[in-house]
């Protein structure tokens, strides 16, 4: 099984990636983010962002992604099952948060030119929060390239993901992160609880 992860920056994709791999026994694959070089620049750019940048940004995330895609795929051949903390409607939908409307369109349109490329998820668990709480958790891991993001873009990012993601998974769950706490094992255990019936389904 391939398990994705989508949601707004400081939903806690990662650390719930990291408790269900753990539980689970798969392969955890985590974001490139740190690969991405232009990241820091976007995120220090603060209200205005260069259009020239944020599409160095999604491209680059486009092509790290992808290989990674190529790896789970590999990954799942061999019988290893994945958790990932993203996945491909991160790509979307953060280009249409940050990139002109016919930009954001041709990355949706490559990234459906690159979709048969690597793995598409059995499950897409798409994390969300109120702004104020996605703030609060972004102060407490003190990422200094994140410490530009107001609360005005992060409402907004909210309601971005709250939009459609089927293009992007074979099943989705959603859910409220605001009153889930990933290091409470009954919390885990119940979201773990609703996967079979997914894939019974």
């Amino acid at each position: 099984m391939f398990i994705g992860l989508a949601g707004p920056t400081g939903a806690g994709k990662t650390t719930l990636a990291h408790r269900i791999a753990e539980r689970l026994k798969a392969h955890l694959m985590r974001d490139p983010f740190v690969d991405n070089p232009y990241l820091p620049k976007l995120y220090a750019s603060g209200k205005t962002h260069p259009v020239a940048l944020t599409l160095q940004v999604e491209l680059t995330f486009l092509a790290l992604r992808v290989a990674q895609l190529r790896e789970i795929r590999d990954l799942l051949i061999h019988g290893t099952p994945v958790v990932a903390d993203w996945s491909m409607a991160q790509q979307v939908v953060f280009a249409h948060t940050t990139l002109p409307p016919e930009d954001a369109s041709r990355v949706r349109k490559t990234y459906a030119t690159w979709s048969d490329a690597g793995a598409r998820p059995d499950l897409l668990i798409a994390l969300t929060a109120p702004a104020s709480v996605l703030a609060r958790r972004i102060a407490q891991r003190g990422r200094p390239m994140e410490a530009a993001l107001s609360i005005a873009y992060l409402e907004h990012l909210a309601r971005a993901f709250d939009t459609p993601l089927h293009d992007y998974a074979s099943r989705i769950i959603r859910l409220d992160t605001s009153d889930f706490n990933a290091f409470n094992d009954e919390d885990v255990n119940a979201l773990l609880a609703r996967l079979p019936a997914l894939e019974r389904s």
